[in-house]
């Protein structure tokens, strides 16, 4: 555990809202960066690395406490089916790279650098497809581990889990990182039909929410929380995660939609909402805050009037 990781941990023990980055990929394409339509945002780090830095500085010089690696499409799981097997670790050691290089160029040592984890897998149907047919056991265990691997490598600051929703991929994961050295943040995602419905696990209608978040508690995780969902989702969600968690607690919700082949985000909440929304979460426990796709610096500039 890094001396940074502790004395951020001790801040908010104090009283202090953390503020996590916004929505790397959004930042990316807004910036220039080529989306792939098989692996979005994964080979942005060798083909772009120059904009992947200035992305994560952005955010720095926005405020954030914590910026996130470009891994969430890197792990093997979705760059396998692609034909990209061979760039897996070249890909995710640049994608560190990057989250390092900006902090030390914004000169700013106290920021921590997060190690992204999913269990995404191809962007495409039919490559989507493919890969959910060779999907087992074992073969999530080896993308998982390699990705941990690459991040305590790489000396991230700590692990973040995000999207967590499918229980057949997330279950593997959550054992994998339980026995890394790294700290570890895991943000569920959801949904509800209406107002009225139970929430549930984003994707999958059949699965309560609740059902997923003790499924995390029973790992330890220090820190817990909602994210790419919806910002009038999130309270209530969150409530659910105090109910089983008494760590720390995040919230980065994601806001718009893109329509294909852009992945550039439309109807997106503005800044001064979307503190409105923070501060109510805030005020019910909530101590890390951030956005995910759709949002960008200037809504993580605006978060941090919430330290």
């Amino acid at each position: 555990m890094s001396t940074r990781y502790e004395a951020l941990v001790s801040r908010i023990h104090s009283g202090q809202v953390a503020i996590l980055d916004c929505g790397t990929s959004t930042e990316l394409e807004r910036r220039g960066a080529t989306m792939d339509d098989q692996v979005w945002s994964a080979r942005v780090s060798i083909e772009s690395f120059d904009v992947l830095v200035e992305t994560h500085q952005a955010y720095i010089d926005a405020g954030a406490d914590v910026i996130t690696v470009n891994g969430y499409a890197s792990s093997r799981l979705v760059l396998g089916p692609a034909d990209l097997a061979d760039e897996v670790r070249t890909i995710n050691m640049k994608n560190i790279e990057a989250a390092l290089l900006a902090r030390e160029r914004c000169g700013n040592n106290n920021v921590l650098v997060a190690g992204s984890i999913s269990t995404e897998l191809p962007f495409t149907d039919e490559l989507r497809q493919r890969a959910e047919i060779h999907i087992s056991k074992e073969v999530l265990f080896d993308a998982f581990n390699e990705m941990v691997s690459f991040y305590e490598d790489g000396e991230v600051d700590l692990v973040l889990l995000e999207m967590m929703s499918v229980p057949s991929r997330m279950l593997p994961l959550f054992e994998c990182v339980s026995s890394s050295r790294l700290p570890v943040w895991c943000g569920l995602s959801a949904e509800r039909s209406d107002r009225n419905a139970t929430i549930t696990g984003y994707g999958d209608q059949t699965i309560p929410l609740i059902d997923n978040i003790q499924e995390a508690v029973n790992f330890g995780f220090e820190g817990m929380g909602i994210m790419h969902s919806s910002v009038d989702l999130i309270g209530d969600a969150i409530e659910l995660v105090k109910t089983k968690h008494d760590g720390l607690i995040m919230a980065y919700p994601d806001s718009g939609y893109f329509k294909s082949p852009n992945w550039q985000f439309e109807e997106i909440i503005t800044p001064d909402r979307l503190v409105q929304f923070a501060t109510q979460w805030k005020q019910a426990g909530t101590n890390i805050i951030g956005g995910c796709c759709g949002l960008g610096p200037e809504h993580t500039a605006a978060l941090c009037n919430l330290k």
